[in-house]
């Protein structure tokens, strides 16, 4: 993955240089064996400021197919002049994430990133986007999704527990940046990824989440 701009905001390197790290020990902590080459959905995507920051978490693996939807043309536009992949198809286009089911062209997802979700702002939405997000999630795909507040983010895990998506990793980020302009918000504040149905135990499961990372409150 090749970034050919700066960011447009400051503080956003180190924030997505922080996600990566964050992502790479979520993703070794659930032992997550990929693809040699994957195929990444962004759903809700924005700028796509971590668009880098997932290529190198998800090495050495390759990605092949790299899309990411959002509904603010003028953000679509920045990340497309952002980002290239050589060697992969890249794509970043307008549209509603919560219809991805309908965008018979895309191929199923080895992982889906949804960061910033915004669940209680319009439920209803995100039900329609969680629900179609795990059904065009690939066979042992990964679902990860960030938030910005607690109680958002417990409300984010309830609804996909309810889909029947299986919590394998919850983290509160101990390094999260604060945001002013709201009380208890800070940038990617908690990961949580998830899979399709039950892959291990309940007990294979809190093993894994007490290997969190030093520095890292693990939820449980």
């Amino acid at each position: 993955m090749i970034q050919r701009l700066p960011f447009s905001h400051p503080g956003t390197a180190d924030d997505v240089a922080r996600l990566r790290v964050l992502l790479r020990e979520a993703l070794t902590g659930i032992r997550h064996q990929p693809a040699a080459a994957l195929s990444v959905l962004n759903l809700a995507c924005g700028r796509a400021d971590e668009t880098g920051a997932l290529a190198s978490a998800l090495a050495p693996a390759r990605i092949r197919s790299y899309t990411g939807i959002d509904l603010r043309p003028e953000t679509i536009a920045e990340a497309t002049r952002r980002w290239a992949l050589p060697g992969g198809q890249i794509h970043f286009r307008c549209g509603d994430a919560s219809r991805v089911h309908r965008m018979r062209e895309l191929p199923a997802a080895d992982l889906i990133f949804i960061r910033h979700q915004n669940y209680w702002s319009d439920t209803a939405t995100w039900d329609r986007l969680l629900t179609h997000a795990l059904a065009v999630l690939a066979p042992g795909g990964i679902l990860a999704c960030t938030s910005y507040f607690d109680r958002e983010h417990e409300l984010l895990i309830a609804a996909l527990k309810t889909r029947g998506a299986d919590l394998q990793w919850n983290v509160r980020h101990a390094a999260s940046r604060p945001l002013p302009d709201a009380p208890g918000k800070s940038v990617d504040r908690h990961l949580a990824l998830f899979r399709m149905g039950r892959s291990r135990s309940d007990d294979e499961n809190h093993q894994i989440h007490q290997k969190a990372p030093k520095g890292n409150a693990q939820d449980q």
